[in-house]
């Protein structure tokens, strides 16, 4: 009798667990918070490599070991979103949450610039391809396109040419990229300048000189991680370099204040990536949102040195996110990250909670 009743307990506690187990709409087993509008969180969004995609075949485990890792290291602090198709969400299944998967056809991992710069005030630029043909980048962008008009996010568009890694702002007004804007768009500097500030509303913008030449990009180089606080790589080593970008800054952004931080640049061995420069040893390839910015590391001495200079200029949550497995493509953490809040951010969570 004793051991019937013992049996019979047991089974309750198991259907009482069970129970207290299961996913309902307003339980905390929903990962991602729709609280976006009070800027409490932002939403970043990852696009999955296809499975289909030979270009990066040789790195598929890699960078999607990387986007669950870093998916993870995003949850409780912001909200994220994985774009994946469906022949690629089996490898993702089982290791993050379901109902950050949204299944979409985006062809290429590379968010930051075929999608919209300043998560407040979005704004699409058309991608350039400067990293494939005219046809591949109107294609992906075109994938993205189809993706964001279905779910009606709101953005201002543009025939100015531009990567979106190649924009770098506060969300306020102060705004950097390089020169190569200005020789793609076949602008003086002074149209440059007054074309960026009509049409992203800022007050300051810098056009300062790229430190390598394929992609150009300014967010291999600065990051604002405070409305009035700019990291800069440590150019010392390039003292021509160091002084054209100082100079440019320092006349553009009067009483912001510019840290110096450690860098150390890599180069990929011969191999599949041939042509791009290393984002191995960049950490200001980083990912600000309103109270957290996810540093990307790669296991290196100087490291030690570059997570203090962030931490000692920032009252934000410093986040270290180990991007070894996908630097050696040309970009990290930024790169791969698009950023939305508000009404944009809630149509991509809800859209995903929803399949």
């Amino acid at each position: 009798m004793k051991q019937t009743i013992v049996i019979l307990i047991s089974l309750v506690l198991i259907a009482l667990a069970a129970c207290s187990n299961s996913p309902s709409p307003d339980s905390d087993a929903i990962e991602n918070q729709t609280n976006t509008l009070n800027n409490e969180r932002m939403l970043l969004v990852l696009s999955a490599p296809s499975v289909n995609e030979q270009y990066y075949a040789p790195a598929f485990d890699l960078i999607v070991d990387f986007q669950i890792n870093y998916a993870k290291q995003i949850m409780g602090n912001d909200n994220v979103v994985i774009i994946v198709d469906r022949q690629t969400k089996s490898f993702y299944e089982g290791k993050v949450p379901e109902d950050i998967l949204i299944t979409a056809d985006v062809y290429d991992i590379w968010m930051r610039d075929f999608t919209t710069i300043n998560p407040i005030a979005p704004v699409q630029f058309t991608y350039t391809w400067a990293s494939m043909s005219r046809q591949q980048s109107r294609e992906v962008q075109g994938s993205f396109n189809q993706l964001a008009d279905r779910l009606d996010i709101a953005r201002t568009r543009t025939d100015l040419l531009i990567d979106g890694g190649n924009i770098v702002d506060n969300y306020k007004g102060r705004v950097i990229t390089t020169t190569r804007f200005l020789e793609d768009n076949n602008l003086s500097y002074a149209e440059g300048v007054s074309r960026l500030k009509d049409l992203l509303g800022a007050s300051e913008v810098a056009i300062i000189t790229p430190d390598e030449e394929v992609l150009a990009h300014s967010d291999g180089m600065v990051s604002w991680v405070d409305d009035n606080t700019l990291l800069i790589n440590d150019y010392s080593n390039d003292p021509d370099l160091r002084t054209e970008i100082m100079n440019e800054l320092n006349k553009t952004f009067p009483g912001v204040s510019i840290i110096e931080v450690p860098v150390e640049y890599t180069t990929n061995p011969p191999g599949q990536w041939d042509g791009f420069e290393s984002a191995c040893g960049i950490n200001l390839n980083a990912t600000v949102t309103f109270n957290n910015i996810y540093v990307p590391t790669f296991g290196m001495s100087h490291e030690t040195a570059a997570l203090k200079a962030i931490r000692d200029n920032t009252t934000k949550n410093v986040i270290a996110v180990n991007a070894e497995g996908v630097c050696a493509m040309g970009g990290s953490v930024r790169c791969l990250t698009w950023q939305l809040t508000g009404e944009n951010a809630e149509r991509l969570i809800l859209a995903a909670r929803a399949q």
